[in-house]
């Protein structure tokens, strides 16, 4: 369910630069200052590139629990790698791993979707300022929450006896 949510929210942020493109002018503000204020102006073409952004974090975290699963060596949990799990215990992590990157992978396409809009919403008007503050503090303080939930689960499923 959250690979079709990641998936809706890419789709989103594409229909909405496909939608906006021929609106916006030819010089949008596409770098802010920590003020909200643009210190930077290029092509509103500049767009694709955080929908390309927005699709890599995407398929980052998405494919982590696959290249987990097929190469446990590369994929690190806190301070051990998966490849440090036995057998069993990777068994018991790897839907942790699978749940834990959906949702960060919700989490990152919120933030761009959001981003995307309050940029094309800022080059529309005639004093552009971006207002980002709340989306960055829900990415980064979810991240966080998120992380820390998901790495003591691991740590508990890793500790707990095998049933069989």
């Amino acid at each position: 369910m959250l690979r079709l949510v990641s998936l809706v929210m890419v789709l989103y942020s594409y229909f909405l630069i496909q939608t906006n493109l021929s609106k916006l002018p030819k010089c949008i503000p596409t770098h802010f200052n920590a003020a909200g204020e643009p210190n930077g102006w290029g092509s509103p073409d500049t767009l694709w590139t955080l929908l390309g952004a927005q699709v890599l974090v995407c398929t980052l975290f998405l494919s982590a629990p696959y290249l987990g699963q097929r190469f446990p060596r590369i994929v690190n949990l806190g301070s051990r790698r998966l490849s440090d799990y036995t057998p069993e215990q990777r068994l018991r992590i790897l839907p942790l791993l699978h749940d834990w990157m959906g949702y960060m992978s919700v989490l990152a396409n919120l933030f761009f979707a959001f981003t995307l809009h309050e940029q094309i919403h800022a080059a529309m008007q005639p004093h552009p300022r971006l207002h980002i503050g709340w989306p960055l503090g829900l990415l980064l303080g979810g991240s966080l929450c998120l992380t820390l939930y998901y790495l003591r689960r691991i740590n508990r499923a890793a500790k707990q006896e095998s049933t069989g």
